[in-house]
């Protein structure tokens, strides 16, 4: 009976169902991420939702990071609330304390999950334009050529990358392979190091479904050639010009030769950040899926209200 109810109530919310107001609240998030709930709080008014900031105990809706445990240790934080894990990160949603997830996963988990690469949060799409979101952050001197041949810019020393990185040196001379990151040569301008460089080694932490960072987004919208290493999903995502994934190349000496070839071909750097080249993609970027999704999601919320004052 109460099914039936539920269902007649969210066939006559229909859109409607945008006009309440509904209090989102942040768990399991890591310390300063109120600088980034504000990219959260777009793709739910992106749905058409009327939200706002609040205490967990008063959410309508909990929005859940993935650098915590208080939803499993605390079951009651969760009670009579939506839970939706938003994270770009490569894990797995786990729907025994999410209800919905917002992930890298391509999967739809009949119905439960909705794909948001990493890439897409840097990027803010207007009249048909892409925006590259943080462009006002990096100030990039103007330049006609690059003077570094190969450069790689990570803080995780992972397998993978030491080992291209070995067979790199050995072929091109370790005086042509710039390693920087935060924790190596202190803080960099990203952006800057990357206008400067013809290939970019540009290896993902890990392999996942799904799992494209921005490591791939910065460098070819720099202009780099990119030496990457990741998931195939990357070609969903971008056009597979200038790109080697290592994990296709038949052999190390394949990737030197790549390598090579591309040294030889390089354009100059962008002359500008804001607005960036569609051709980049295999299709246009969207937000119109995400918001959909939490649209349909967060009709429950209405529902059980009604139901409530039934």
């Amino acid at each position: 009976m109460i099914q039936r109810q539920l269902r007649k109530t969210l066939r006559r919310l229909g859109n409607s169902a945008t006009s309440s107001e509904l209090g989102l609240g942040f768990v399991d998030w890591y310390p300063g991420f109120e600088k980034d709930a504000q990219g959260i709080l777009d793709l739910f008014s992106g749905a058409g939702l009327n939200v706002r900031l609040c205490a967990v105990e008063d959410a309508d809706i909990l929005v859940a990071g993935s650098y915590g445990n208080k939803l499993m240790r605390d079951a009651e934080l969760s009670q009579d609330k939506l839970v939706i894990l938003f994270t770009g990160e490569n894990i797995c949603p786990s729907y025994d304390i999410h209800d919905f997830s917002i992930s890298t996963r391509r999967r739809t988990y009949c119905g439960k999950n909705v794909r948001y690469p990493q890439w897409l949060g840097d990027l803010r799409l207007k009249d048909g334009k892409i925006f590259f979101r943080h462009s006002s952050d990096y100030k990039i001197e103007s330049r006609q050529s690059r003077d570094l041949a190969i450069s790689a810019i990570y803080n995780n020393s992972t397998p993978e990358r030491e080992e291209m990185l070995s067979h790199l040196r050995h072929a091109f001379g370790s005086e042509n392979i710039h390693i920087y990151g935060s924790q190596r040569t202190g803080e960099i301008n990203k952006l800057q190091i990357l206008s400067r460089t013809v290939i970019n080694l540009c290896f993902e932490n890990s392999l996942g479904e799904g799992y494209v960072t921005e490591k791939l987004l910065h460098a070819r919208m720099m202009g780099c050639k990119a030496l990457y290493w990741g998931d195939i999903s990357y070609l969903e995502d971008f056009k597979n010009i200038d790109i080697l994934n290592i994990r296709d190349a038949d052999s190390v000496q394949a990737v030197i030769e790549w390598c090579r070839i591309h040294l030889k071909q390089h354009a100059a750097p962008p002359a500008q950040l804001e607005v960036l080249d569609q051709s980049l993609f295999s299709v246009p970027p969207s937000y119109d899926d995400i918001h959909r999704k939490i649209s349909e999601w967060t009709r429950l919320v209405l529902a059980w209200r009604i139901l409530d004052l039934a």
